[in-house]
């Protein structure tokens, strides 16, 4: 008899064992039922479902999730052109036009009476350059630096000689696109562009200087301007200088 009672012994706690795990059963089962009707939230019903080891309540959390897909409208066409609208623009196309070269802006009106057909018009008090076509259109119009020591006259000149590469009279400069139409007491004057300096290998004056008169007796254009003038003028082409 003693040997039969110690057997049963341990039934109690096997029977607890079987009441709490159905228990726990019966709770991740309720847990999922009221997260799929909205009383408690999917996230906190989808982490107690977890943790009791069962999906029903993930199961019940996709499926709200895809009716919820379901019930809310696309979006109207109006909204996604709004939407399209509000972008930011990544167009590459400038939002202003390139400022055009030095040369060909027209700075100052050419005074009449300089004649008439293909010429180059010089004006030495205003500092500045007509190139006008056979047409009497004027192609190009630019400040210069011109003769600080009136060596050049009011008249009528004619190009008498070009050379692409020369020097200053006193050796300590060279310039391009000399374009000779007079002389002067020491040298040829022309056109060319600004001086270098030999010694230091610097121009002798700045771009934004044209307009001055600060040279010997040459007159000096920026570069672009120079080899304008250059292909522009062949020797006999008529040079108006004005006062």
């Amino acid at each position: 008899m003693r040997h039969v009672a110690s057997r049963s012994r341990p039934r109690p706690r096997l029977r607890r064992g079987r009441l709490i795990a159905g228990g726990l059963s019966v709770l991740v089962l309720a847990v999922a039922v009221l997260g799929a009707v909205g009383i408690i939230p999917v996230q906190d019903a989808s982490i107690i479902t977890a943790a009791g080891a069962d999906d029903i309540g993930s199961r019940a959390s996709r499926d709200i999730a895809d009716r919820s897909r379901r019930e809310s409208p696309p979006p109207s066409p109006e909204s996604t052109q709004k939407a399209a609208d509000s972008k930011p623009s990544t167009s590459n196309t400038p939002t202003t036009p390139p400022s055009p070269s030095v040369g060909a802006m027209v700075g100052a009106e050419m005074p009449a009476g300089t004649g008439k057909g293909k010429r180059v018009v010089y004006a030495l008090r205003d500092n500045h350059v007509w190139l006008v076509d056979a047409k009497n259109i004027v192609k190009r119009s630019y400040p210069v630096s011109g003769t600080k020591f009136n060596q050049v006259s009011p008249g009528n000149y004619d190009v008498i000689r070009k050379r692409r590469y020369t020097t200053s009279y006193h050796g300590t400069e060279r310039m391009q696109y000399m374009v000779t139409f007079t002389f002067g007491k020491n040298a040829a004057i022309g056109f060319h562009d600004i001086p270098i300096s030999i010694a230091s290998g610097k121009p002798v004056q700045t771009p934004a200087q044209l307009g001055q008169s600060l040279s010997d007796g040459c007159v000096r254009q920026a570069p672009v301007d120079a080899k304008a003038l250059w292909e522009f003028a062949p020797p006999g082409t008529p040079v108006i200088v004005l006062a």
